[in-house]
């Protein structure tokens, strides 16, 4: 249901409109702009109706009035003229539509449909920008080590550029999230943000998906089909792992950012390039440039500032950071009260080198906090191969695993050798004994002591 404002000075035309459209809808009436103006602040109205000739008022005047005041407004003008200056000069200004009077019935029904359905979608339009926004805003780049706070400087002073932007790091480091946090930040954020994988496709499909085909271009082309550089609009375009992109369609791309222009293919209409260029790689693009599979022009169109993502394993100091924020994020989608992590805990997860960096990171907590039962993770829940990493002396592996658990234990309680070694004592004469039947002399043998030895160390464990 739409809630509806129809301003005439002619009460006929509003119970038309009533009459017409009251069933299905939430209809309004006004016979002048200062009714007008009252309704649509105190009513959220979706759909106005406005007449061009109303009694000592200029409609486009209104109109530009009413937009400026409730800009989600769709308004159409109704004038019993066929003025086509009115009709331009309204549309330009913003009007949704134009209609003739007298009123054609069905052209109302179709054009209130239209105006519902196009409605719902620029309100889900915008909820999707806003979500966007909110998910990728620099709020979600954690660190407060130096090489992030480098980064983060670079981030400022690129915001608000339209200037090309290469993101270079390895794997799992969150190029894609700065891309996105430059464009969601920055002036661009109202327009869209369209990204295109350059790895692991064919040439020929990766030009299609770049700049798009007309009907007939190709066998098979049924319909015209807009490519990325144009579906981009103003906003940006990310070319993702563009050192994977093939050498022959590198010097199209070259031509295109040198012109801000190009066609579909199959087309001979030049279509301006208007999106800004954000390029992201996990390859040394200058070592590809001596090697001749990067063209050294395209290196430096793209390159014209870049942000160098530090691997993990550089800023560990952050791993702290990352797991409080990855940990509250695991709470939401697992319905946990985690509050953090033990010391013990901590220390294993900056031991590690996080070869996938942060993606990996994110997903080990997400991992944890699923086998975490209380409020503060222990270092149990930590896989294997974190907690014990691949070693060519597994006795060594094997002791740090059992200290690790036992310092785990025993929390903050000291003294922790005498205790210790008292336990290990006791468990492991128990364990030979019984694996020797109580044979005291192989026992002994197998502990490394006398027999006179391990007879007081009985007495005194009370064995």
């Amino acid at each position: 249901m739409a809630t509806i404002l129809v301003v005439d000075d002619e009460t006929n035309i509003i119970k038309s409109f009533k009459s017409l459209l009251g069933s299905e809808h939430e209809v309004y009436g006004a016979a002048s702009g200062s009714e007008a103006r009252t309704l649509i602040s105190e009513r959220k109205i979706d759909l106005v109706f406005l007449d061009y000739n109303l009694a000592g008022e200029d409609g486009l005047k209104l109109l530009s009035e009413f937009e400026s005041v409730e800009p989600d407004l769709y308004i159409v003008i109704i004038s019993g003229y066929g003025n086509f200056e009115v009709i331009i000069q309204a549309m330009a200004m913003g009007a949704y539509d134009y209609l003739e009077k007298p009123l054609d019935i069905d052209k109302i029904r179709i054009l209130l449909r239209r105006a519902i359905k196009s409605k719902k979608m620029d309100s889900t339009v915008k909820l999707l920008i806003e979500e966007q926004r909110s998910h990728f805003n620099l709020k979600r780049i954690v660190g407060k080590s130096l090489p992030m706070q480098n980064v983060f400087k670079q981030i400022g002073l690129l915001i608000n550029t339209d200037v090309s932007v290469l993101i270079s790091g390895e794997n799992g480091t969150g190029k894609e999230l700065i891309a996105k946090a430059l464009h969601y930040s920055g002036k661009r954020r109202e327009e869209p943000m369209v990204a295109v994988n350059c790895s692991g496709i064919s040439e020929t499909l990766l030009d299609n998906e770049l700049f798009g085909h007309e009907q007939q271009a190709f066998t098979g082309a049924d319909s015209m089909v807009k490519g990325k550089f144009e579906a981009a609009g103003e906003g940006t375009i990310l070319l993702d792992e563009i050192g994977d992109m093939p050498l022959a369609l590198q010097v199209k791309l070259l031509r295109v950012l040198q012109e801000r222009e190009f066609q579909r293919l199959g087309g001979n209409r030049t279509i301006k390039l208007k999106a800004r260029i954000i390029a992201a790689t996990n390859k040394d693009l200058q070592e590809k440039v001596r090697k001749g599979t990067f063209r050294q022009d395209l290196f430096y169109r793209i390159n014209v500032s870049q942000i160098e993502v530090p691997p993990l394993r550089e800023r560990k100091e952050d791993i702290p950071h990352l797991l409080y924020y990855f940990v509250t994020e695991a709470n939401e989608k697992l319905n946990k009260q985690i509050e953090g992590a033990s010391e013990n805990t901590m220390h294993i997860l900056q031991q590690y080198s996080w070869p996938g960096n942060i993606r990996e990171l994110e997903n080990t907590i997400t991992n944890i906090c699923i086998n975490t039962h209380g409020s503060v993770i222990r270092s149990s829940s930590i896989p294997d191969y974190i907690r014990r990493p691949l070693s060519s002396k597994k006795d060594a592996d094997f002791i740090d695993h059992f200290l690790d658990e036992y310092l785990e234990y025993i929390g903050d309680n000291t003294p922790i050798l005498p205790e210790l070694i008292e336990k290990v004592e006791t468990r492991l004469i128990k364990m030979l004994a019984n694996r020797y039947d109580n044979n005291k002399s192989r026992a002994a043998e197998a502990l490394g002591i006398s027999r006179v030895t391990l007879l007081k160390k009985l007495e005194k464990h009370k064995l």
